[in-house]
């Protein structure tokens, strides 16, 4: 036998052997792979987008649902924006309509608070960032959000610049408005008109001197200034003016200088008003001034009407303190509005407060406006939310949603909202647009409870209309 047939011999042997521990591998890897995918299926599910969503597109059927997107703060434990966006995206989906027939699907984005410390150039430039990369989402059809004037300011340059349709929710800054961006509405009134509100409801209700404190964003200095030259035309004064806080400076030590100065006392003031970008500081205040036994009412604007700042303070501290509200949470008057207060309480289990009917409408007013436009034309849908105004309104749990031609809401009623230990109630109201021309605080018509002096018990819970 010679050598190459010997050698023949053993090879089949060989590679016979080797097989099967390479289909045992072969095998392992299909089960790797196949258990790889099965679990970015698993958690995908609720994403898009997602690489697994990539890899199965040819085998699934397309996605007709359309986005809402809405930005929101990373600063609430608990959110009851986001809790009036899901509800008003559930009960959109349950009708036949939808929109054009569309399913709604919600996207969350996060964004990051306004912080003591934080730099305009930092908000700023993560902002125009985070808008791009909204803007250039598949089957867009709105944002809703921004929890702050400077985010949405600089987020409506983008959403203008790429045609998408912005619901500001939460801005109040007049900058937003004012530069006719085609696409872009503002939800609530301004600053300037929020400010004459409570302004005008402080002064009839006989408080003459204000500690006037804000932070050292755009939107807190702009308010506080309003506020400012709102009561000093009414003839009162303003007794200080300072910043909420700094790096240097703490809640306490601004409290313990309010107690312990001796530029002014406690009888040369009779009421604060207080206005920040950022709830927990707000909070934070009037927790500590409540503690240290600084019991005059604390106004402020429309983000005092929150779940979060009630909770964090608690509801006996939060006594007396007042802030402005486009929501009336108290009328029966709309068969909308109670059913959306009686499903908000039924899923969530708590009575809804201004973000959280700001979320529902937001979501709302685009399924009317997208199906009454009859398309997602952005611009055209625009066209139909500002021409409503002339023919048939909208009609939210907020009341009516009509804007003026640069997107900023009119028509409509603002109230003044009074913590009374327990709860806050409706005490006060106007119809804007305001006529200027006679000056606030004493030009905005007043819609108020009679009743005792409000430093003696408060206000009856009877609404009248004093002049209309």
């Amino acid at each position: 036998m010679v050598q190459g047939e010997a050698d023949n011999r053993h090879t089949p042997k060989t590679v016979k052997s080797a097989r099967p521990a390479r289909r045992v591998l072969f095998a392992l890897l299909a089960l790797g792979l196949l258990a790889v995918v099965s679990a970015m299926m698993i958690a995908g599910l609720n994403r898009t987008g997602s690489v697994f969503g990539l890899f199965l597109a040819p085998f699934m059927p397309e996605d007709d649902s359309l986005k809402i997107v809405a930005v929101f703060s990373d600063d609430d434990e608990q959110n009851s924006f986001i809790d009036g966006i899901r509800l008003a995206v559930d009960h959109v989906n349950a009708t036949k309509e939808k929109v054009l027939g569309r399913p709604v699907k919600l996207e969350l984005v996060r964004e990051d608070g306004i912080r003591v410390g934080t730099e305009l150039e930092t908000t700023v430039s993560k902002t125009l960032s985070l808008s791009d990369r909204i803007s250039r989402l598949q089957n867009l059809v709105a944002v809703i959000g921004h929890e702050w004037s400077d985010t949405a300011v600089t987020a409506s340059s983008i959403y203008a610049r790429n045609d998408v349709l912005f619901l500001a929710t939460h801005a109040t800054a007049t900058s937003l408005t004012n530069h006719s961006f085609e696409t872009i509405f503002a939800l609530q009134p301004d600053n300037a008109t929020n400010a004459d509100l409570i302004a005008s409801y402080a002064i009839k209700s006989g408080y003459k001197n204000f500690i006037v404190l804000s932070d050292k964003t755009d939107y807190g200095k702009e308010a506080a200034n309003f506020f400012s030259e709102a009561i000093t035309k009414a003839g009162a004064k303003t007794v200080f003016r300072g910043f909420l806080s700094s790096t240097r400076r703490s809640i306490d030590d601004l409290v313990m200088f309010i107690l312990d100065n001796k530029l002014f006392t406690r009888n040369d003031y009779d009421a604060f008003f207080v206005v920040s970008s950022s709830l927990d500081e707000t909070a934070e205040f009037i927790r500590r001034a409540r503690d240290l036994g600084l019991t005059v009412p604390i106004f402020g604007m429309e983000y005092l009407f929150s779940e979060v700042v009630e909770r964090k303070v608690g509801s006996s501290a939060m006594k007396d303190v007042i802030g402005v509200s486009l929501y009336d949470r108290d009328s029966t008057a709309s068969a909308h509005a109670r059913e959306f207060s009686a499903d908000y309480l039924k899923a969530y289990s708590s009575l809804p407060d201004l973000n959280a009917a700001l979320g529902y409408d937001a979501v709302t007013l685009v399924r009317d406006a997208v199906n009454r436009a009859g398309t997602l034309s952005p611009d055209k849908v625009s066209d139909v939310m500002k021409i409503a105004r002339y023919k048939t309104p909208f009609l939210g749990v907020t009341g009516p949603l009509v804007f003026d031609r640069d997107g900023l809401i009119t028509d409509t009623e603002i109230y003044v909202v009074r913590h009374d230990g327990t709860a806050f109630h409706t005490v006060a109201g106007i119809t804007i647009p305001l006529d200027r021309s006679a000056g606030a605080p004493n030009g905005p018509k007043q819609v108020e409870a009679p009743g005792p002096d409000v430093r003696n018990g408060g206000l009856s819970p009877e609404m009248e209309t004093i002049a209309k």
